[in-house]
């Protein structure tokens, strides 16, 4: 039973010494200087190097967090495409035969109403797609900004 006594009695002292190391680097940053000038003349030459390591954990992780990114967001990404193409007109990818209202009328039913039909002209069907189109045109773009590091534009 004394041996047992003394095993926990010698980890108590091990975990209370090993707070008591913890506790000049976390109190460094409040103490004054006088007190820490005063524990690095102490002569004890293990005094800092915890607090180094400590610091040195500390700054990893936080690197590894902060070097971290979302994944793309392809949603987000549609939806402001979807914002910057409603303001837009027709951008004339399959011409027009003289004003390209039919063009713009197809363009303009695909960005009020998020899909495309196929109207009773060729050049409205080709509006909705031309649309479609160049809405996939800027997720791309916006995808490969991402992938070369840019922040995301969502």
């Amino acid at each position: 039973m004394n041996l047992q006594k003394c095993a926990f009695a010698w980890v108590a002292v091990v975990a209370a010494c090993s707070l008591t190391a913890c506790l000049p680097s976390a109190g460094s940053s409040r103490d004054s200087d006088s007190e820490e000038d005063a524990a690095g003349s102490s002569g004890d030459d293990n005094a800092g190097s915890f607090s180094s390591v400590e610091q040195a954990d500390t700054e990893g992780s936080g690197e590894e967090t902060a070097g971290e990114r979302e994944p793309f967001d392809e949603d987000a990404a549609r939806d402001a495409a979807e914002s910057e193409l409603a303001s837009q007109q027709y951008d004339g990818s399959y011409g027009c035969t003289v004003d390209c209202s039919g063009h713009e009328a197809g363009w303009q039913w695909r960005a009020e109403h998020g899909y495309a039909v196929d109207g009773n002209s060729n050049s409205f069907s080709e509006g909705g797609r031309a649309y479609d189109e160049a809405l996939e045109s800027r997720v791309d773009e916006m995808r490969g900004n991402y992938d070369s590091g840019e922040e995301p534009e969502y």
